[in-house]
């Protein structure tokens, strides 16, 4: 069995709208200053960060200022919710439905809080399409989830898969799946959505060309 393995914010939803600008309205609050939207986000994937309350508070770092975390996710948390129904499918069910009659195993990994999660996935009826999904509560132990390659490998064997790709964003998305491959023997390959952030010999992709890329890298895995 293969299985394909999914990040959701930049893969499979659009969150430029919702997840970035409550990290820019979070911070700008806690700042008193108002912030690019193009800063902000090149603080959080430049630096790999999967979090993003802790994207937040590194934006607050950034400008010279300490912030409270438990201050910060309760204000995050209020924003986002109220930016929310901005967000968009980037990779739309039939995609899913043509992958799974290909006889693959869909998962999703994500650092998505679980309620958020279920918020999304009732909204586009997503869930029937995935075999097993890892949300940020998923695992008890804060430090084996993502991005550590513990989470990657327990959504791996949740799959029954014996070889996986995942499809990620981020360089924390990148990094887990490297160190996967140095703690882990199963075969998995790794697809970049968006900015590469200095990646070298990863290959890129977007939502119009994943089929297409997907399907090489299946090939030669």
């Amino acid at each position: 069995m293969i299985g394909v393995i999914f990040d959701v914010d930049g893969v499979i939803i659009d969150v430029k709208e919702s997840y970035h600008y409550a990290i820019k309205y979070t911070a700008e609050e806690f700042l008193n200053r108002e912030l690019p939207i193009e800063e902000v986000r090149r603080i959080k994937f430049s630096r790999g960060i999967n979090n993003d309350w802790l994207a937040t508070l590194e934006v607050i770092k950034e400008y010279g200022k300490e912030a409270d975390l438990k201050e910060i996710i309760e204000r995050f948390n209020s924003v986002y919710r109220s930016l929310r129904d901005k967000e968009r499918l980037m990779l739309s069910p039939e995609f899913f439905k043509s992958l799974r009659e290909q006889g693959l195993s869909l998962g999703v990994l994500t650092g998505r809080p679980k309620e958020d999660l279920e918020y999304a996935f009732d909204r586009f009826g997503l869930w029937e399409y995935f075999d097993f999904v890892v949300h940020e509560e998923t695992i008890p132990q804060e430090e084996l989830r993502k991005p550590h390659p513990y989470a990657l490998h327990f959504c791996i064997e949740g799959l029954n898969a014996e070889k996986a790709v995942y499809i990620g964003d981020s360089l924390a998305d990148w990094s887990m799946v490297k160190d996967y491959k140095r703690l882990y023997e199963k075969p998995v390959a790794y697809i970049h959505m968006g900015e590469p952030f200095g990646l070298e010999g990863v290959i890129l992709s977007c939502s119009e060309r994943l089929l297409e890329d997907l399907q090489e890298v299946l090939r030669s895995l």
